[in-house]
């Protein structure tokens, strides 16, 4: 499976441009494990660009990377015409301002000591954006914005708080430092379903308001469907397929592994909820410290060839503004 190449990248003037990103980790048995390669995306203004995969396919690495927390091993990541890669540290940092990340586990991401009030402000006040009156006022209004009673929720800590109020608390922070891209790293994965919608409802609503751009990252590829602009798919570091949201339902040949994904999500009608087809659907994903030759997907691809083992296909452009890296793929 590939991810190599850009010739999905548009001429736009992009607000977020991803190149070539690679990211490595080191084990604690001392080998190195990429867990992106190659990958490349960019994000208009006021779009929401989803990154959709099994876990382990590199994704929240990918949102990491994004805010150089840490920084990749290779590759270029620009904030409008800013390339974050030639910024010194100070820069760097000030620069984040403008790119908000909103984490998956939001008890473990905010203070346990500190109120709600100081959290949402806390931001503004390190940067010393406006006045200490003119703060307390946005993080009212922008905790009123994500559905919750200022005058409730003021003076409490995160454990006095539902886990989806925590992550309503997070997402107002980031909110209130009026960021140009807003990250959300699987951000309903710990919460249940009703809450999952209430937030999606919140961040299109946001998006909306203020022509926000989103990275919006997530293994639920009915979540990502809801939200994104445009969708690309991810295995085991690599990009698979980057495609606008509308194609997805259309009867286009996608990618072995976006049709998986497509066929894991339930379609609950009066009488059943369809099955999963496939037996890819039961596999485990390959090591990413001694991952497949060739195409990354084809140990569970039922699509593979001798090919697909020899040659690592690249992305190439099909109709409709698709983009699928597939040897099988007409």
């Amino acid at each position: 499976m590939a991810g190599t190449g850009t010739a999905h990248l548009r001429e736009h003037d992009a607000r977020l441009t991803v190149e070539d990103l690679v990211v490595e980790f080191r084990t604690k048995g001392g080998h190195t494990v990429r867990a992106v390669s190659g990958v490349s995306f960019d994000v208009l203004p006021g779009e929401t660009l989803g990154i959709v995969g099994e876990s382990g396919c590199g994704k929240s690495s990918v949102a990491r990377a994004v805010m150089h927390l840490p920084a990749p091993v290779s590759g270029r990541v620009r904030l409008g015409s800013v390339s974050l890669g030639e910024l010194d540290a100070g820069a760097l940092r000030r620069s984040r301002v403008a790119m908000q990340i909103v984490f998956q586990d939001p008890v473990s991401s905010l203070n346990p000591r500190r109120k709600v009030k100081d959290l949402v402000q806390e931001g503004a006040s390190i940067w010393g954006q406006g006045s200490a009156s003119s703060r307390s006022a946005a993080a009212r209004s922008v905790l009123d914005a994500v559905g919750l009673d200022p005058d409730v929720v003021w003076n409490r800590r995160p454990h006095e708080l539902s886990g989806g109020q925590c992550q309503r608390v997070s997402i107002a922070r980031a909110l209130v430092m009026e960021p140009e891209l807003l990250i959300c790293d699987e951000i309903l994965a710990s919460l249940d379903v009703s809450v999952q919608a209430q937030l999606l409802n919140l961040l299109r609503t946001a998006k909306g308001e203020r022509r926000l751009s989103m990275l919006f990252i997530a293994h639920d590829l009915a979540a990502v469907k809801n939200i994104s602009d445009r969708v690309l798919v991810m295995y085991l570091g690599k990009v698979c397929e980057v495609l606008d949201v509308g194609v997805l339902d259309r009867p286009v040949t996608h990618h072995p592994y976006t049709r998986l994904l497509l066929e894991s999500v339930p379609v609950v009608s009066a009488s059943r909820v369809a099955p999963v087809r496939g037996s890819a659907a039961a596999q485990d994903l390959p090591s990413p410290i001694d991952p497949p030759s060739g195409c990354r997907f084809r140990t569970r691809c039922p699509l593979a060839t001798d090919r697909c083992a020899a040659e690592e296909p690249v992305l190439e452009a099909k109709a409709d503004g698709q983009f699928v890296a597939c040897h099988e793929v007409p």
